[in-house]
């Protein structure tokens, strides 16, 4: 039969369907479903960066207000003027309903709302009221922002369910990622996917009838404008919705205000004028602006950082900078060039900066600016700087690594076979999906075959990866004849789902795909004739002087992995001269229990030698073709040179290097040496993180070295890998 067993919290729980042959088990898996509680379009940006940050200096505000960021920020987008002569904010006094038109109105227009005339009054009761939030009000109700006719009560203090209305009528007109349907639902859209939010307070649903603000609230949570006022008497499963109050009927102070308008225009497209940056836990986004705060398209933006260790070294006394690190788009160093990334209609460049997918100890410096083609970084060249904090990259997943636990070219029915997914990017191991925020999920089909060519297929379940960025899944087949013997083939089919790298950047560690995958499940017996043959060896021996030993274990596998105990074994190398392997190639030698035999050998050469070893293999006699292996003898590597990566050891920080000359060399690297990536200064972490890749993948990259000594740290070696 089927089973189809699906990890929870209480532990393994069976779901069995009758009369089919194969279980799939799946860590971490449930049911297609919407994911709740959980705030899921939140944003990493934010408007109130750069000089939008800076003191306005109300009296009343002190440097720790809760909301004092909030404050400035929108005295300096002129939302605010302040209360009395313009010197104090009164942060604790409530909002009006009219205010909270003025607010927002003015708000939009900074985010480029484009606002028609005026004309006649939409409310019946707001012809008393001052004219620019008679002006307000009646520019919302015109453009849809809040709903028009009747009263307005402009004298009355906001609700919070209010003001909620008010905020996603902004965001409806000022960006594309929310909308209103005709039936008054909020929209929200993520990529190419749109949905309603999934989330809602309880005692919104107690105290509020109007689906329509029901679903604005709902919304200000998803997009993390909200988090509540508090948590609810009950949690978990004992409470309904979120385990938070929001407390629609409240009213809202100016400080609050303030909170809430910034956190929706970080939404938007709003930044302050000149140039400001980003940083959104893995690359940079540069924003450009004109002195009416609208985006600057086509310009060209350059982007350099430093380690804060090193940030005091990075200019000279001419205000020129060659100690910085390179975007990895950009050709020269503090240099506007033709690579360099340009801004789009919005007025923004997204940056890549690979070296920031892992902060270095003690945060980094981070410059941007915008200049003419060929201007340089001088004493008078405005830069905006900006300081990422050691812990702030997310880890935004690129890749999801597949491995398995199949050792051999089948499994034995009634055997689980384990897959496990890992979210990578481009420097190692992450926790988190494609935002840098959330799990990834991935849609997980499987179907069986048996050798009557009956096909089955298995419920469809969802993955979602854990804290540490892994999901995991079994297929186990059952005997489906215990008369006869057969076969039943499983395969699988991971489709990227939400927030999941996609199909392609699916792999195993050699980089073939893994998004598909097929195990065949048999009860055949064992074969000697279907055996694989390993060699385990080392991959590189450093030679340093004449006598030098090395091993290497012949291991003979069935078909399923299992090892076969009445095999023999020879294994021979194409060093006739200088290894004394060749003194026991006419010998066939037994394998032990493990299926395995150990060979030990001298090599007498001087490096820069490849060495194959060939395995053969047999019941009797040694004479099937088994593997292959290569060792690379090498030796101290001269002063300059480059060559094809073949071998290396991350953790000993030792790389060796097929010269086209002297053969297989050896380096080894130090924090205190200098590294590029495919032509751009990179960290040490970054270029260990590549260089380990590449060896996974045997993808034989290109290494440049310079000024490298043998056995000495003191010189500063450069390494150019790709």
């Amino acid at each position: 039969m089927i089973q189809l067993l699906n990890k929870q919290r209480s532990g393994w729980a069976v779901l069995a369907t009758a009369a089919l042959v194969a279980a799939l088990l799946a860590a971490g898996a449930n049911p297609a479903a919407a994911v709740t509680d959980r705030a899921d379009h939140t944003t990493r940006l934010s408007a109130c960066v750069g000089d939008a940050a800076a003191d306005q200096m109300f009296t009343d505000v002190s440097p720790g207000h809760v909301f004092g960021g909030a404050i400035n920020c929108i005295a300096y987008y002129e939302i605010t003027q302040g209360t009395g002569d313009g010197t104090t904010y009164s942060p604790n006094r409530d909002v009006t309903r009219a205010q909270m038109a003025v607010f927002v109105a003015r708000a939009a227009g900074k985010a480029g709302v484009e606002f028609g005339d005026v004309g006649e009054d939409r409310f019946s009761d707001i012809g008393e009221t001052w004219q620019e939030a008679r002006d307000a009000i009646n520019r919302l109700a015109s453009e849809g922002m809040i709903p028009s006719g009747g009263t307005f009560r402009p004298g009355d203090a906001i609700t919070r369910a209010e003001m909620a209305t008010f905020l996603i009528g902004l965001l409806s007109k000022a960006t594309n990622k929310v909308s209103v349907d005709a039936g008054g639902r909020v929209l929200l859209t993520t990529g190419s996917v749109t949905a309603e939010a999934d989330d809602y307070f309880a005692d919104v649903h107690a105290a509020v009838s109007d689906p329509a603000i029901r679903s604005a609230i709902s919304s200000l949570y998803e997009l993390g404008v909200t988090y509540g006022t508090g948590p609810t008497p009950l949690t978990g499963d004992g409470q309904p919705g979120l385990d938070l109050l929001y407390s629609p009927n409240g009213t809202v102070d100016r400080g609050q205000m303030a909170a809430f308008i910034t956190r929706t225009l970080s939404h938007t497209g709003l930044r302050p004028r000149g140039v400001s940056a980003q940083y959104d836990g893995a690359e940079v986004v540069v924003s450009v602006r004109d002195a009416s705060l609208r985006p600057i398209a086509e310009a060209t933006v350059d982007v350099f950082w430093s380690p804060i260790a090193d940030t005091g070294g990075v200019f000279a006394d001419d205000g020129t900078c060659d100690r910085a690190i390179k975007a990895d788009q950009s050709a020269g160093l503090c240099e506007i060039d033709e690579t360099d990334p340009v801004t789009g209609s919005d007025g923004d460049a997204t940056v890549a900066v690979a070296g920031l997918r892992r902060i270095p100890q003690g945060g980094a410096h981070v410059w941007a600016w915008t200049g003419q083609l060929d201007e340089t970084v001088g004493r008078g060249t405005e830069l905006y700087r900006f300081e990422v904090a050691e812990d702030a990259d997310s880890g935004v997943a690129s890749e999801t690594l597949v491995t398995t636990s199949l050792r051999g070219s089948r499994a034995r029915f009634g055997s689980s076979v384990n897959y496990t997914l890992q979210l990578r990017d481009v420097v190692g191991n992450v926790t988190h999906g494609v935002d840098g925020t959330f799990p990834a999920q991935w849609v997980l089909n499987v179907r069986t075959v048996d050798s009557s060519g009956s096909i089955t297929d298995l419920p469809t379940r969802r993955l979602e990866s854990d804290n540490s960025g892994e999901a995991e899944f079994r297929i186990r087949v059952n005997d489906p004849d215990l008369d006869s013997l057969g076969n039943v083939t499983a395969t699988y089919e991971l489709i990227a789902a939400e927030n999941a790298p996609p199909e392609y950047a699916t792999t195993y560690a050699d980089g073939s795909p893994a998004a598909t995958g097929t195990v065949v499940f048999s009860d055949a017996p064992g074969s000697l004739a279907e055996a694989t043959v390993t060699i385990e060896t080392r991959d590189y021996v450093y030679v340093s002087g004449r006598r030098v030993f090395n091993f290497a274990a012949v291991t003979v596998l069935d078909q399923y992995g299992s090892p076969i105990q009445n095999a023999v074994v020879k294994l021979e190398t194409n060093l006739s001269t200088s290894s004394s392997l060749e003194d026991q190639e006419d010998e066939d030698f037994p394998v032990d229990r493990r299926g395995s035999h150990r060979f030990a050998y001298e090599y007498t050469g001087s490096g820069g030698e490849v060495e194959t070893l060939t395995a053969s293999y047999g019941s009797a006699t040694a004479n099937q073709s088994g593997g292959t292996a290569t060792v690379y003898w090498a030796f101290d590597a001269d002063r300059r040179g480059s060559g094809n990566v073949v071998a290396g050891d991350i953790d000993r920080r030792q790389v060796v290097v097929n010269h086209a000359t002297d053969g297989p060399v050896m380096l080894v690297y130090d924090s205190n040496d200098r590294f590029n990536l495919r032509g751009l200064p990179t960290t040490l972490t970054v270029f260990e993180t590549e260089l380990a890749a590449q060896l996974r993948r045997n993808n034989q990259v290109l290494l440049t070295w310079s000024d490298y000594r043998a056995g000495r740290e003191d010189p500063v070696t450069e390494y150019s890998l790709g």
